[in-house]
């Protein structure tokens, strides 16, 4: 009997172990994962069902697993080490990123077509490495998620820096991008990107009595063999941000600054602005008003194809770097997960009367939809969207209270060097986090309901 009991299930695991296999060999991963699943709870430290397990939750999005069973799966799979490297470095972990690729790198030949690539990963995880060690501590007002063929649109600029203008165009492979002006405030030069053999560049030309000069490449310090974009020239007339994708990016467009000598008549050499600026994504058109105290940045992090995020965040006078030896916090604050915010851009320094400052409050910045925008609180039709903004409105008082109190017990553990003092406070700032993460998740579902009531009540009055 027992005999009978063992053949048949022998005979059951060589079954699924085939379909598991041929599921896998097919690429139909859902399908496969379950069935490794089931495998491993029967064998959980077999090499082989660990790493096509985490083969599966890879190429399905399960992070978390993938790294857990491809890291369980040990060397008997070298080819592990290139997923990890890509799941390190997607989650910030880019030390970690950078040691998987060289792995990988050591069973790749002198002459495969790949290692030129992964030569490139390392190149990107060691930079982004250094970058994550220097954090910047800015402060954001506000983040909102538009199309991004619409970008532009959210720059809520002073006219006195320039205007910008956005023309798509289309590069070799049917690969669509940006063509970005930049005009200044006088319109006597224009900064613009433009395609050059399907690379994109950055030129200026300048306006004369009869007309405009010929264009010229802006300079070789920051024109690259990569492609560099979406230019902004500061109001000194020296300082110049853009993004380019090259050597120095850790992933797609990365944010720079260069400054313009006089004395050299060029510009120096870029400089990568850093986290929390710059993410393996995306990251692009830096404007900053010095005179407001505001900037702006567009990235695609976190976002579905077609979509960007647009920060709207208080630039700092004196670049502060955030100092804590949790690697999580830094992550956080890298990702902008974590972050100072306030619910008025007003200079440290203003005085204002309580007229100016009961005009002040109505100010507001709310998109209703792709094409209203309210700017004051008069402005909604809805008494209910009214009253729904009015509890917004406190309740988003009492997260960046929250968020502050947060700041300054992480500032405290960071100072503290008596372990057990730290040990201490840990849990209070666990705790803190997760009601911040929960206030959040609501605020998000607050706004929503305000937009949603309104938007009803415009509906009903057509």
């Amino acid at each position: 009997m027992i005999f009978l009991f063992l053949f048949f299930a022998g005979a059951l695991f060589s079954q699924s172990l085939s379909e598991g296999e041929t599921y896998f060999n097919n690429k139909q991963f859902a399908k496969a994962r379950l069935i490794y699943e089931a495998l491993l709870k029967k064998r959980p430290n077999d090499a082989t069902f660990n790493f096509r397990y985490a083969r599966c939750c890879y190429e399905l999005k399960d992070v978390e697993n993938a790294i857990i069973h491809f890291e369980k799966s040990g060397n008997k799979f070298p080819v592990r080490n290139m997923y990890l490297g890509d799941l390190y470095f997607d989650l910030y972990r880019f030390e970690e990123s950078a040691q998987a690729y060289k792995s990988y790198m050591t069973t790749l030949s002198p002459t495969d077509n790949k290692a030129d690539e992964y030569k490139d990963k390392i190149s990107r995880a060691e930079n982004a490495a250094r970058l994550i060690s220097r954090v910047e501590d800015i402060t954001l007002v506000d983040s909102v998620v538009v199309n991004k063929d619409d970008f532009l649109r959210f720059y809520k600029f002073n006219s006195e820096l320039g205007s910008l203008s956005r023309e798509p165009i289309r590069l070799k492979g049917h690969h669509r991008t940006d063509k970005i002006k930049y005009m200044t405030q006088r319109q006597d030069r224009v900064f613009y990107s433009d395609s050059i053999n399907g690379q994109m560049d950055i030129f200026t030309s300048y306006k004369l009595l009869d007309g405009w000069s010929q264009p010229t490449p802006v300079s070789d310090k920051i024109n690259t063999q990569a492609n560099e974009n979406y230019p902004f020239l500061l109001a000194d007339g020296v300082t110049i941000y853009f993004a380019s994708d090259g050597a120095n990016s850790i992933g797609g467009y990365d944010l720079f600054v260069s400054r313009y000598n006089p004395s050299t008549d060029s510009y120096l050499a870029p400089e990568n602005i850093g986290m929390p600026f710059n993410s393996p994504f995306n990251d692009y058109m830096m404007v900053i008003d010095e005179q407001r105290k505001l900037g702006w940045f567009a990235s695609d992090r976190y976002q579905p194809s077609g979509k960007v995020m647009i920060y709207t965040f208080i630039p700092n006078e004196v670049k502060t770097i955030i100092h804590s030896d949790d690697k999580d916090y830094l992550r956080r604050a890298a990702q902008l997960k974590t972050y100072r915010t306030v619910t008025n851009a007003l200079p440290d320094n203003s005085v204002e009367t309580d007229d100016q400052q009961h005009k002040a409050e109505k100010q507001i910045e709310f998109v209703i939809n792709d094409s209203i925008v309210y700017t004051n609180i008069n402005q909604f039709k809805s008494d209910e969207a009214i009253r729904l903004w009015n509890d917004l409105h406190k309740f988003s008082v009492e997260l960046n209270g929250k968020v502050k109190d947060l700041a300054e017990l992480r500032a405290k553990y960071a100072r503290t060097e008596n372990d057990s003092e730290r040990s201490a406070m840990a849990p209070a700032i666990m705790e803190l986090e997760k009601k911040n993460m929960e206030m959040k998740n609501q605020l998000s579902i607050k706004t929503i309901q305000v937009r949603n009531a309104e938007i009803k009540f415009l509906q009903h009055k057509k």
